[in-house]
């Protein structure tokens, strides 16, 4: 429901089917309701960088703004290969006497998936700062806020990686989306409708899309991402949402990486785990030397530990609505009670 009115059930399946409000940036579906896209699918300009060449141009930039405006910059860092791109991009855009700026976020879970890069790069080198979640708790009044984000989008998606264990992940879409779809809804007129609500949004991208791995990367590329690069200003439950926003950069969300999402299909599809983002992880390689991690670090989910205080939450769960005031509408629900709001 949004403002009294029941939303379109091919919206209401998509959503289901990412576990978050989707919005649509190719502006092809029926959502039910208005819209702003924050982020227009880019149109490829002149020639795309590499991967190794927009990491540096954006940590550049990041470091610029940090200077000019005096902010330090606070690192969400997991461990994982997207936040260690960026922090590592942040560290060679920032000479040793300014790693001052730097202050990574982390806890041992952070700690524990990369212990080797916490070892030799951060312990005795930056000011991290260890956190316990939610990590929004930790964001400060000032601070230039740098994540990981969108590094799914641009490569893939976590729903994925059972599918390229399978090898159904090269497969043709409309072979195996059926399957993966029934798993989750369990209902064949489920599926059907939300395949055939999803298919204007699959037609209009840049590129004819075939496989699987394509598809899921498709709209996670272009369904999913408003959502992420919101997500974490709106879950401080704070009420300048606009502020936190304008000073969180997430890495991945830069137009150059978006460019060279679409322009770069070799890159993204694999068929073995350890090649997942394997462009990615070649870059911390050059920095590191660790060939054990570019060799055999797979894609382990980061965000859930910290986003919310599990324990603190309880049975809550959470819709919410914002418009373009950027002030939130927060319901409260009961897990098992799924449409009756708490007051």
């Amino acid at each position: 429901m949004l403002n009294g009115r029941r939303l379109p059930d091919g919206y209401i399946l998509a959503c289901k089917f990412f576990d978050c409000g989707i919005i649509d940036r190719t502006a092809s579906l029926d959502q039910g309701f208005d819209y702003k896209v924050l982020d227009p699918i880019p149109e490829s300009r002149g020639a795309i960088l590499s991967f190794a060449e927009v990491c540096d141009a954006v940590a550049s930039d990041i470091v610029s703004r940090a200077r000019q405006e005096d902010r330090p910059i606070r690192v969400l860092w997991s461990g994982g290969i997207d936040s260690t791109v960026a922090l590592i991009a942040l560290m060679k855009a920032l000479p040793e006497e300014e790693y001052f700026r730097l202050e990574p976020l982390l806890n041992m879970i952070s700690i524990n998936e990369y212990p080797l890069f916490f070892r030799q790069h951060i312990l005795h080198k930056l000011n991290f700062r260890h956190c316990l979640p939610p990590i929004t708790n930790h964001f400060g009044e000032r601070e230039l806020l740098v994540t990981g984000e969108h590094g799914d989008q641009l490569f893939g998606s976590d729903k994925l990686l059972p599918l390229i264990v399978n090898g159904l992940s090269e497969e043709a879409w409309e072979d195996v989306l059926p399957l993966h779809l029934f798993e989750k809804f369990g209902k064949a007129k489920k599926v059907d409708r939300l395949i055939d609500y999803l298919k204007p949004q699959v037609a209009a991208a840049p590129q004819p899309i075939k496989s699987t791995f394509e598809l899921f990367w498709w709209l996670n590329y272009s369904i999913k991402w408003q959502q992420v690069s919101l997500r974490l200003p709106v879950f401080t439950f704070r009420p300048d949402v606009a502020e936190i926003f304008d000073r969180t950069h997430h890495f991945f969300r830069d137009e150059r990486f978006q460019q060279w999402s679409i322009a770069n299909h070799p890159n993204r599809a694999c068929t073995d785990l350890k090649d997942y983002k394997m462009v990615a992880k070649e870059y911390i390689h050059a920095f590191t030397g660790d060939e054990e991690y570019r060799n055999t670090k797979t894609k382990e989910p980061s965000l859930k530990h910290v986003i919310l205080d599990r324990a603190a939450q309880g049975n809550d769960r959470y819709r919410i609505v914002m418009g373009a005031d950027y002030k939130p509408v927060v319901e409260t629900f009961h897990k098992n009670l799924k449409n009756q709001r708490i007051v």
